[in-house]
């Protein structure tokens, strides 16, 4: 019987010429290029089918409840067989995982509980392979093929071809080692670009798209977003994205919000840390699950960007193919979270203080401003103490002069009335004739005296302007010498005021 060969020109009882160690050395060649298990898985089936020329091929994994799902499924007959049983199995791949053994048929009619081998068989296939993947006792993956040529197993054929999946095995596990390897060291790079992009970043918005691009790019996704948590209405608001994953898939991202725990966001949200999901289109509780299936976006991930222990927002990243996400990956995205969430307090912390130092900086100016207005203030005050002090000096002196005139007054006044004394004594003396005299001589007495009171109470009048005028300009030099310490007082608070610019200055820098 034949296996995964092809016919040797001849008759009929000539046997195949065994190509399956050249189909195992492109196997591991092209394992190479795996960067984790879900490729290593697909090249696996695709070098195979491809070899082979088969028209169909897929693995199947079990899942967290160990039912069997298609990993991957290529060849030109996959619609067909899509249609015939997308999720179900069937009876060859059952049997496999049932018996840890490889199913080899070329009797589709048989077979009966198999619709995959059916519609297989109706599109021209004329044999089945359905082979188990073992890891140790377990059960780790069914490789189901089918062939549009005959093959032939006997018992060796089949212990061989048993080996030959056995190293093939062995090539796939070791590409996954080397390939995780390699992702350790690239998600090292990663996070220290992801580092390097957000210590560049001096404001919130700058650093969030820094993280953004950074990681979406360090890891080879195709689309991130970032979404804050709006306090008043409890829910998580789109801010900012990078990349894309189509335009419907855009429209989409823009116009949804999410509660906490609904959707790949809010459920990083509820859960306060890292979320996976292999297939964003089985999200019922997702908004955008549907949009991704049509732009096809397969896989998600998404952490919660915290503020001390408050989440204020997450970040999503989407594939266009499917991936699995390993342990180092997922230990290396807890870092970038981390990192992320603290680069984002100090920036708001940064911003928090700019902005207080601008207050500051705006108070102290209008402080300065209006000890500045004060001093200006004083200067005049000095400025005028020093004129009303000129103005009361010279009233004093006016006062004096005016003094000096008074008695002049006086001396007149007395000296009048030393006249008309006399005057009056020689009126006496000349009898009927002095008369005439007399009444003149009394009346310029009278005047003298009345002269004389009012000089008195002029110089009284005087002598208390002088008093004033002292007690004035004792007042407004005492004055003046207060608005003189008040002033070095406020030239004080300047030097003071312009080392707290200059500080607000430096803080706000």
């Amino acid at each position: 019987m034949r296996l995964f060969g092809s016919r040797a020109a001849g008759p009929e009882t000539a046997r195949p010429i065994p190509r399956d160690v050249e189909a195992l050395e492109e196997l591991v060649h092209n394992l190479d290029a795996a960067s984790d298990e879900e490729s290593a898985w697909r090249i696996t089936v695709e070098s195979t089918v491809r070899f082979y020329k088969f028209g169909y091929g897929a693995v199947w994994v079990l899942d967290n409840t160990n039912r069997l799902q298609v990993r991957h499924e290529c060849g030109e007959l996959v619609p067909q067989i899509q249609a015939a049983g997308r999720n179900d199995p069937g009876e060859l791949v059952n049997r496999a995982l049932r018996g840890r053994v490889p199913i080899f048929d070329e009797d589709p009619d048989a077979a009966t509980g198999c619709r995959r081998w059916q519609a297989a068989a109706r599109s021209g296939m004329k044999a089945a392979a359905v082979l188990p993947v073992l890891q140790g006792n377990d059960v780790i993956g069914i490789l189901e093929y089918y062939s549009p040529t005959m093959f032939y197993a006997d018992e060796a054929r089949k212990e061989k071809f048993a080996a030959i999946v056995r190293m093939g095995e062995r090539a796939r596990t070791s590409a996954i080692a080397a390939a995780e390897l390699r992702q350790v060291a690239d998600d090292r790079e990663a996070v220290t670009t992801v580092v390097t992009r957000l210590g560049q970043a001096s404001d919130t918005q700058t650093a969030i798209k820094a993280a953004l691009d950074a990681v979406r790019t360090a890891f080879g996704w195709a689309y991130g977003s970032f979404w804050a948590i709006d306090a008043d209405l409890h829910v998580l608001k789109f801010q900012l994205e990078s990349g894309s994953a189509g335009e419907e898939f855009r429209q989409v991202t823009l116009a949804a919000t999410f509660a906490e725990g609904v959707g790949l966001s809010g459920r990083a949200w509820r859960a306060r840390d890292l979320v996976f999901v292999r297939e964003l289109a089985e999200l019922t509780d997702c908004v955008r699950a549907p949009a991704a299936g049509r732009a096809g976006v397969r896989s998600g991930v998404c952490f919660p960007i915290m503020s001390g222990d408050r989440v204020v927002g997450t970040m999503d990243f989407f594939t266009t193919e499917y991936i699995d996400l390993s342990e180092s990956r997922a230990a290396a995205l807890r870092n970038v979270q981390q990192l992320v969430s603290q680069r984002l307090d100090v920036v708001r912390g940064t911003e928090r203080a700019a902005a207080n130092a601008r207050d500051l900086l705006d108070t102290v100016e209008r402080l300065r401003s209006a000890s500045q207005d004060a001093t200006s203030v004083a200067e005049q005050a000095v400025s005028r103490a020093s004129a009303m002090t000129a103005e009361v000096a010279a009233l004093g002196q006016a006062s004096t002069a005016i003094g000096d005139v008074i008695k002049i007054i006086s001396s007149i006044a007395e000296q009048t009335n030393l006249l008309a004394l006399n005057a009056t004594i020689e009126a006496a003396r000349a009898g009927e004739s002095g008369k005439g005299f007399a009444v003149v001589a009394g009346e310029v007495k009278e005047l003298a005296r009345e002269t004389a009171e009012a000089t008195q109470k002029v110089s009284d009048q005087i002598a208390g302007i002088q008093a004033s005028a002292e007690t004035v300009a004792n007042g407004i030099h005492t004055t003046s010498e207060t608005i003189g310490k008040m002033d070095a007082v406020q030239a004080r608070m300047n030097d003071v005021l312009a080392e707290q610019a200059e500080m607000a200055r430096a803080l706000q820098g």
